[in-house]
């Protein structure tokens, strides 16, 4: 009796053994590989220094592109990109406008921001008055520096058209030194944007002095590079902008950047089509 009870024993622990190995080996089977990759979410607003700390989003090469998302990340959100090393700001109808690096003359009110949206490009805007292609101001450095250095964030996505604006605050600095930002900021908007086409507005002014000399060394660098030259050199004559429409002999006045804007749209118009509303894009995991 005792023989037989020990071998019902052994036979039902042998079972229980079976069992557990069974459930063990289904367990290990359905865990995730941890290196198989994947994609992340677009990092939250904040600064670029601490979300370069946080894990990294993969990028979906272009067998992937079926099963990448359909829609964009949140607005206001940071998005690393590991082509160039840089952190991206997601901004709301980046396909359908201008990009524009540039200085005082830039903003959404001057001459070029009312004269992009004439034209039909709403404007994002990364600049800052008193700043160049080599001159900074007390917060950020010259134009391709102060993207390197990420002061700026490039907007995530494909603009419309990019606008390189100024020069007007590099008169002090040698034309060596001017020409080679330029040609470092060009460099690094094709590696951001290598389909994007390229505009570069020269330095407005009375067409003599620095500001002219500035403006004919960009000119240059643009038919060098193949891009389009929008000159303003003259307009502060032509377009008879002195005086009360130029009150410090510097800046315009609200209504000489509403005349120079409409010059800024006539011309942009003849050199690239009129801007239309694009058809929103399949986004791709970043």
């Amino acid at each position: 009796m005792r023989g037989k009870a020990t071998r019902k024993w052994v036979r039902g622990a042998l079972a229980v053994v079976v069992f557990a190995v069974l459930f063990l080996a289904v367990a290990a089977a359905a865990r995730p590989d941890p290196g198989a990759g994947g994609t992340g979410p677009a990092l939250p607003s904040g600064d670029a220094a601490s979300a370069e700390a946080l894990p990294k989003p993969a990028v979906s090469g272009p067998a992937e592109s079926e099963t990448a998302p359909t829609t964009a990340p949140a607005a206001g959100s940071l998005v690393y990109m590991p082509q160039t090393g840089r952190m991206m700001s997601v901004v709301p109808g980046v396909e359908d406008s201008a990009l524009v690096i540039g200085d005082s003359q830039a903003g959404p009110d001057t001459w070029v921001g009312q004269g992009l949206e004439q034209a039909g490009y709403p404007a994002i805007i990364r600049g800052s008055g008193g700043t160049g292609y080599v001159q900074g101001n007390s917060t950020v450095a010259g134009y391709a520096r102060a993207l390197e250095a990420q002061q700026w964030l490039l907007p995530w996505g494909t603009p419309r058209l990019i606008v390189l604006q100024g020069g007007g605050n590099d008169t002090a600095h040698p034309a060596a030194d001017i020409r080679a930002e330029a040609l470092r900021l060009i460099r690094d908007l094709r590696q951001s944007y290598p389909s994007v086409r390229i505009v570069m507005v020269g330095v407005i002014g009375d067409g003599t002095g620095p500001r002219s000399e500035v403006d004919r060394v960009l000119a240059a660098v643009a038919a060098e590079q193949g891009i389009g030259f929008l000159t303003p050199g003259d307009w502060w004559a032509r377009y008879g902008l002195n005086g009360t429409l130029r009150p410090d002999g510097r800046h315009l006045s609200p209504e000489g950047h509403r005349v120079a804007a409409r010059v800024f749209a006539s011309e942009l118009a003849r050199m690239v089509p009129p801007a239309v509303p694009q058809a929103r894009p399949y986004y791709a995991v970043p």
